[in-house]
Order: structure tokens, then sequence, then C-alpha cells
């Protein structure tokens, strides 16, 4: 008779060999983590619930006892990350700003090949990274909800990294400096469980974006991200990117100094 717990424990290593081979055929650097379905489900937005029960049809029941999701994360190349926001002669350089929009584009065609990599070799299901190049064909930041399950309650629930000030998912690697996609798996797996936040007193994020600073008076800072965004666009930025507190937590957070993309 087979033992739950070690197969569980065979299949996750078999997993994350799998992965490391991926990322070491891309050239990249990153990490693997597994959340239970349900969890997931549970913590998901309602319109993004519908999303992802309508992914698995008939499987949602079985997925919900006892199914799992893996979360992949690659990492940015440190120099990168040095182009968001650079100035030149005192004013925003947009085109160095474009290094990390391409840069941004080309992880998640990296994360997209990775996770049907993984979805066909352990039966599953990919969630692609997060969709680009529609910030200006929404009317508000909500109504992008319903068409994306959101990897960062996945790679939350998976032990990935805590959730930072600026909602995104800090790894005690990487920083935020990460773009994750997901994959749905029925295949037996150890899951992993929330880390506890170190953020503490740093606020390098909060200082450089005023729409974190100021997110609990405002209806919704997320929208006023979205704008930023449709603002750079009109600058020349391709990708519906910013990133400023992405680089504030890597170069400037009290915890800078254990973080390295080299």
């Amino acid at each position: 008779m087979k033992n739950p717990e070690v197969e569980r424990r065979r299949n996750t290593d078999r997993l994350r060999e799998f992965f490391q081979e991926l990322c070491t055929g891309e050239g990249e650097r990153g990490v693997v983590g597994v959340a239970s379905f349900g969890a997931v489900h549970d913590e998901l937005m309602p319109q993004q619930r519908q999303r992802l029960e309508s992914l698995v049809g008939s499987s949602f029941g079985q997925l919900q006892d006892g199914g799992s999701i893996a979360c992949i994360g690659i990492a940015y190349r440190d120099p990168v990350i040095d182009y968001i926001d650079r100035e030149s002669d005192g004013l925003t350089d947009f085109d160095a700003w474009n290094h990390y929009a391409a840069e941004y584009d080309r992880l998640n065609q990296v994360l997209d090949r990775m996770a049907k990599q993984i979805a066909d070799r352990f039966d599953g299901i990919a969630l692609t990274a997060t969709i680009s190049g529609i910030a200006d064909k929404v009317g508000h930041v909500k109504d992008y909800f319903d068409m994306v399950v959101s990897h960062r309650v996945v790679a939350e629930n998976a032990g990935i990294g805590w959730r930072g000030k600026n909602q995104l998912i800090v790894n005690e690697k990487y920083s935020c400096a990460i773009r994750f996609a997901s994959v749905i798996l029925s295949l037996p797996l150890t899951h992993g469980s929330k880390m506890e936040s170190r953020c503490g007193s740093c606020t390098a994020c909060e200082d450089a974006c005023s729409f974190i600073r100021n997110r609990d008076v405002l209806p919704d800072y997320r929208e006023n991200c979205r704008r930023y965004i449709l603002f750079l666009g009109s600058k020349g930025i391709t990708r519906d990117v910013c990133g400023k507190c992405i680089k504030a937590c890597y170069r400037n957070g009290l915890l800078s100094g254990e973080f390295s993309l080299g």
C-alpha cells in the first residue's frame, strides 16, 4: 500500500526537479511552490473564483478536496531594475525605462512556456502570466479582475514569499523583482504555507509611490496605478508597467542587503 505522504513528497521533488531543468534550459533563476487548490480558491475575489471554477469544469470538486496549484516564479535580471524611473540630465529617461518593460514582456513569455511544459508533463492546466496590453482597454481596474486568477494568492499560499505593503509578493532572495505563472494540478503534492511578513517598519515602497503611501484613503489605489501606467504609455513605455515600488524594495528596503538578483 502506498504511503500518501511519501507519494506527495516524491511528486513534489519531481516537480521541483523538472522546474529546475526548465530554468537551466532557459538560463533563468527562480522558485517554485505549491498551494492547496481549495485555499487559493477560497481567498480569491468572487470574480476570480468563478473564473477558476470555469477553467477546471467538472474537476472542481476533486480539486477542491485535494488538488493543488503550483506557482512558478522567475526573477528579473539585476541590471534591468535600475532602468526603472532612471533620470538623465534631471529628466526621466523613458527610453531606459523601456528596457525594464521589455524584460517584463520577456519574462512573461518564459513563464508561459514553462507553465505549459509543466502542465503537459504533469497533466495540469496552465495559468499564464499576467495579461499585458489591456490597461487602456478597460474603464477601471476592477474590469480586469474577472480575466485572471491571482498568481499572488497562489504564491502567498505556496510560501514563496509574503505580501508586501505594495501588495506584491516579497521573496526572501529576490525581493518582489519576480514574476509568476501557475499550474493547476491534481497530482498529490506537498503544500506550502503562508510566511510571516518581514516588512516591519520598512517604508521603501511607500516612499517611492504616493498611491501605495495613501492606499488606505484612496477609493482604490490600484486604479491610480492603472492611470499612471496609461501616463507612462503616453511617454512611450511599450508595456503596462511601472515598477517603482519593486526597485525601491530591492534597492532601498530594510532587507535590501539580503536580496540578490545576480
